[in-house]
């Protein structure tokens, strides 16, 4: 099978997790790399201020991606895939989508953020292209009702996984060298969280200078952050030498969502205590594979009784290694989605 994927291909971008594991099955990918194609987009989409104060504006949006759109179309009837999987969708039109579909390809899109206002990577033409799927992919149960409600043909969860090439398997460590830690981008929820925890235990954070910058002055948050961000095999080998690895979910993601991170800890084989959510709690057992909090008490009490019971995370990190490694892989994903293209 020919597959076209539209996303992002940096190495640790969904996009690219995909891709790799479509070749690993065997497949034809053909790329559509929507980092290189942003010369084809107006002003007002291209310049990030601008974008701010058009984005939601459907007419703006279609008029000023027109480009974008032919292009994606020809690479469509030039490479005349089997399957066209677009991420996200940002920029692309439903007309676009129609014609790939009157081409002869199948129609799958992933959305990778919350689709619906108010949150921040719903977008004015998501929704309308969301109904022109032959299937549309959603990492929450809540979710595919509410889409499945408007209109949306198909509707399938599948949540994220792990992807060994992007976060490399590395052991728990026996002697680690971090408490608690968090690996990731500021926001304001992330910030609300972070700060008694900075307050009450040795927090370590890495991520974009924001946390500097953005925090409130002479917080706690801002005198965890290390100076910089971390990727890839860096992040992983650091939270494997960790004793907890946080992972906090946004309000986007509640109140049954997995996240990349969901995943990614376990992958590596560190210990993660995160949000606790009904999707998270079906595939990591609490007690067994998982450990979670629902509120900034929970999660301090959490790290008190972790902490010092090395034991207990070593067993829990192993269990939800082995659960992830078994069936929670990108492979097994684009697996996933090749049967339902099969049955289609």
């Amino acid at each position: 099978m020919k597959v076209l994927i539209y996303g992002d291909f940096d190495t640790l971008q969904l996009a690219a997790s995909y891709l790799r594991a479509f070749q690993q099955l065997g497949h034809t990918v053909v790329p559509f790399d929507v980092r290189r194609s942003q010369g084809e987009l107006r002003p007002w989409l291209s310049n990030r201020w601008a974008h701010r104060a058009t984005i939601t504006s459907l007419r703006l949006r279609r008029w000023g991606a027109s480009a974008w759109n032919d292009s994606l179309l020809s690479e469509t009837r030039r490479t005349r895939p089997d399957l066209a999987l677009i991420f996200n969708g940002h920029f692309i039109m439903p007309e676009t989508l129609r014609a790939i579909r009157g081409s002869g390809a199948r129609l799958f899109i992933l959305h990778a953020d919350n689709p619906f206002r108010p949150f921040l990577n719903a977008r004015p033409e998501g929704l309308e292209c969301a109904v022109e799927a032959d299937c549309y992919f959603i990492w929450s149960r809540t979710l595919e009702n509410r889409l499945a409600e408007i209109g949306v043909r198909r509707v399938e969860y599948l949540p994220f996984a792990w992807d060994p090439e992007a976060f490399p398997h590395i052991g728990l460590s026996a002697e680690p060298v971090n408490d608690v830690v968090f690996v990731g981008s500021w926001d304001p929820e992330r910030e609300h969280w972070l700060e008694p925890i900075a307050r009450h235990f040795n927090l370590k954070i890495w991520g974009p200078p924001y946390w500097r910058t953005r925090s409130r002055s002479g917080s706690c948050v801002s005198i965890a952050w290390q100076g910089r961000a971390v990727r890839g095999r860096e992040a992983a080998e650091i939270m494997a030498k960790s004793r907890v690895v946080l992972n906090i979910l946004r309000r986007q993601n509640m109140p049954d969502g997995t996240v990349m991170r969901t995943f990614e800890t376990p992958g590596v084989g560190a210990f993660g205590l995160s949000t606790r959510t009904a999707g998270a709690e079906q595939i990591l057992a609490e007690g067994v594979a998982g450990a979670y909090f629902g509120t900034i008490e929970e999660c301090c009490s959490q790290l008190q009784n972790l902490l010092p019971g090395e034991g207990t995370r070593s067993l829990l990190a192993a269990n939800a290694h082995e659960i992830v490694r078994r069936g929670h892989t990108y492979f097994d994903r684009a697996r996933q989605m090749v049967d339902i293209y099969d049955r289609l």
